[in-house]
């Protein structure tokens, strides 16, 4: 059996060793890890492997509330006609968005972080970086006004203390009351939406949201849930490409030499330490992986961790190489099936971005300490590092 321990003690060695033995294994907290690329893939996109809805939260006595909602309301814990209704008004709304757009976005809010702490000649990623820089990039997309941003980049941090893999009753209680804070706001800012205004996301989610016969409360979830998908995953990936690329630091000086090698660097890093460590989903009914059985109503973790580092897809999967030549087209890392990230575009977008401002004002960065990820379920969290530069 999987235990906890041993995941939170070396997670990659354990996922390798059960990998190789089988295609899945029982997990002590309860279910089974599916572990190999290709059945994670293909289970994704099987209709009998289906979201969990609202089990998370009632597992840990949530059963009612915004955080509540945001898992029985949302796409991304709904399934059939109800994912693909609600799915829809995010990815309309994002149709109105330019990537170009974005990433001047991203940059300048980069750019401005650095600047503050510049004189410094020092900081704390995590807090200083890769916490406010993709909140502050979905302030943007929502039209978060100057005097707003930095409660909302509060609030919207203290909302993912829920899913930190090792949130506690009071971590529950912050994020709930964050959660009323970002309903409401979400709420204020669609009302003031009228069918004069200039197209954007907003205006464009508000009305897909009507034609699609959503409520109110339904069409702020969706845009909690991308906030949440926006930022979590998003933050683990920002702290993980700076410190594997200092770790490595000939490439570090290839990327700060070929600006062209920034796509490659932020897709070997979401393969080597993905922001998501797996998605939780149940069996409806009898599934056949190989020479297994999954049986129905059976809790299921598809393991991204485990599914990036297989050996029959990647060669040499425990090196980090951002000059590898055998990522699928089709990254993992964002998920597959219809449950796909709506938005793995533009989260791409940000983190080249981020890396080529500090490639660009910082080629002597160094890192003072190594980050250790936390969490093997869901999100994954990085630990405080801190980085330097010569002023």
């Amino acid at each position: 059996m999987l235990t906890i321990a041993e995941l939170n003690a070396n997670p990659h060695a354990t996922l390798e060793r059960w990998r190789a033995a089988g295609p899945c294994v029982d997990y002590e907290g309860g279910g089974k890890f599916v572990l190999r690329h290709d059945d994670v893939v293909k289970l994704s996109s099987d209709p009998r492997v289906v979201a969990t809805g609202t089990a998370l939260p009632e597992s840990r006595g949530v059963v009612t509330g915004v955080l509540h909602d945001i898992f029985g309301l949302g796409m991304l814990t709904a399934n059939g006609a109800q994912h693909q209704a609600r799915r829809s008004i995010i990815s309309r709304g994002l149709a109105t968005v330019l990537a170009s757009d974005l990433r001047s976005q991203v940059r300048a809010a980069t750019e401005k972080l650095i600047d503050a702490v510049y004189e410094n000649g020092s900081a704390e990623f995590v807090s200083q970086f890769a916490n406010p820089i993709p909140i502050l990039a979905l302030a943007g997309l929502l039209g978060v006004e100057v005097n707003e941003q930095e409660r909302f980049v509060s609030r919207v941090e203290e909302l993912g203390r829920f899913f930190a893999p090792a949130s506690t009753d009071a971590d529950i209680a912050v994020s709930s009351a964050a959660a009323e804070y970002v309903r409401d706001y979400l709420e204020w800012k669609l009302r003031e939406k009228t069918k004069s205004e200039t197209p954007d996301f907003l205006s464009a989610v508000k009305a897909q949201g009507e034609a699609e016969g959503l409520a109110p409360i339904e069409t702020v979830v969706q845009i909690i849930q991308l906030i949440l998908g926006g930022t979590e995953s998003v933050r683990a990936s920002l702290a993980a490409q700076i410190s594997l690329l200092l770790q490595h630091r000939s490439q570090w000086n290839s990327v700060c030499g070929d600006a062209s090698l920034i796509p490659s660097a932020v897709s070997e890093t979401m393969r080597y330490e993905p922001g998501i460590a797996g998605l939780v989903r149940a069996t409806a009914e009898p599934v056949e992986l190989q020479e297994t059985t999954l049986p129905a109503n059976c809790l299921v973790i598809l393991s991204t961790m485990s599914a990036l580092r297989d050996e029959r897809v990647f060669k040499r999967p425990n090196t980090f190489d951002i000059h590898r030549d055998d990522l699928p087209r089709l990254h993992l890392a964002f998920g597959a099936g219809a449950h796909r990230c709506v938005a793995d575009h533009l989260a791409r977008a940000e983190l080249e971005e981020v890396l080529a401002v500090f490639a660009a004002r910082l080629p002597k960065l160094r890192l003072e300490d190594f980050p250790v990820f936390g969490g093997h379920l869901f999100i994954r969290t990085p630990s405080s590092f801190c980085v330097s530069w010569p002023r």
